[in-house]
């Protein structure tokens, strides 16, 4: 059996699509994916419509997911804090049939592969974005490294692998023999006290400064597992036109600039830099009152705006990645 492993698409379409039609190609028969699947873009439903159309599909929900539909609980009418607009319009734009569906799904999984190994499905590993000595996860921290000092993907992957290991005895006490996580938008798979720890990387919106879009297949032949990393080129201009375009909703178009920042730069620098500007004008009050927030959005620069010819210096890092 071959699976296709997918995370945080972040309602980029046109890098998901292309994703699936790569994991096709490439012999995938079901599809794990682990959360994060929309963001405040005008392809909420096209995604969920296909997550939904998948075959074999076993997924749980992210932090986003469930920051939307938790908005079910209460049925807004009206959003207050202008900050929350992007939930809140992804919440009324979803269609009943969609939004029902996500509220089905959990939020860890497992499932028993033929060769008799656990894989345990979470959208981000207990033990990995919620510790700063394991900072080397961290897509801020990788990107503030690589800003300093570049490094190949292999140094960073193998940074990650030393940082697990260091506290492999947490490690081996989560579940599953094949850890499957995403959130923090950083491709990578090792082994560490005898477990397979899989992130396919955000599908949607990387920050390895690699612009292309991530998955992992998972391959059971009944004896074993194999694990193989891809990227997959997608149209990456048109999806920026599209978040660039967007407005559905007061300081959507900001958003859609931010948006194109962090895919132009396939880093998490851009949203970094204006949370940290955010804070300072708001006084790390949040959600923040609608003037200090209009504030914040008419104030932040964007000096990480750059084209995607100026990151493509960063592909020869790449090298081994299909």
């Amino acid at each position: 059996m071959v699976y296709a492993v997918i995370s945080d698409i972040h309602g980029n379409l046109s890098a998901f699509k292309a994703v699936i039609d790569d994991a096709a190609a490439k012999g995938a028969e079901a599809f794990l994916l682990l959360g994060d699947y929309f963001r405040d873009t005008s392809k909420i439903n096209e995604v969920i419509d296909r997550i939904r159309s998948l075959p074999g599909c076993t997924a749980v929900l992210g932090n986003g997911d469930i920051g939307v539909i938790s908005l079910d609980k209460t049925k807004p009418e009206h959003c207050s804090h202008e900050q929350m607009l992007p939930n809140f319009w992804t919440y009324k734009n979803l269609s009943r049939q969609n939004l029902e569906f996500l509220k089905s799904l959990p939020e860890t999984a497992d499932i028993k592969l033929s060769c008799g190994k656990t894989v345990h499905l979470s959208h981000s590993i207990s033990l990995i974005g919620h510790k700063p000595r394991l900072g080397a996860f961290h897509s801020g921290d990788y990107a503030r490294k690589m800003e300093r000092s570049p490094f190949t993907v292999e140094e960073g992957w193998s940074a990650m692998r030393k940082a697990a290991e260091e506290y492999s005895d947490e490690v081996a006490a989560y579940p599953g023999d094949i850890c499957l996580f995403g959130h923090n938008h950083l491709q990578y798979s090792g082994i560490t006290a005898g477990k397979i720890l899989l992130n396919p990387g955000s599908c949607g919106m990387p920050a390895d400064y690699d612009t292309r879009a991530p998955y992992a297949l998972l391959i059971n032949d009944g004896d074993g597992v194999e694990i193989q990393l891809h990227r997959v080129e997608y149209d990456v201009e048109q999806t920026i036109r599209e978040g660039l375009e967007f407005d559905g909703f007061p300081h959507a178009r900001f958003w859609g600039r931010l948006r194109a920042a962090t895919l132009k730069s396939a880093s998490s620098i851009p949203m970094s830099r204006f949370w940290q500007h955010a804070r300072a004008v708001g006084g790390g009050i949040f959600p923040m009152e609608n003037d200090l927030w209009r504030r914040a959005v008419e104030t932040f620069e964007f000096d990480y705006d750059w084209s995607l010819d100026d990151w493509r210096r960063f592909g020869e890092r790449q090298d081994g990645v299909k």
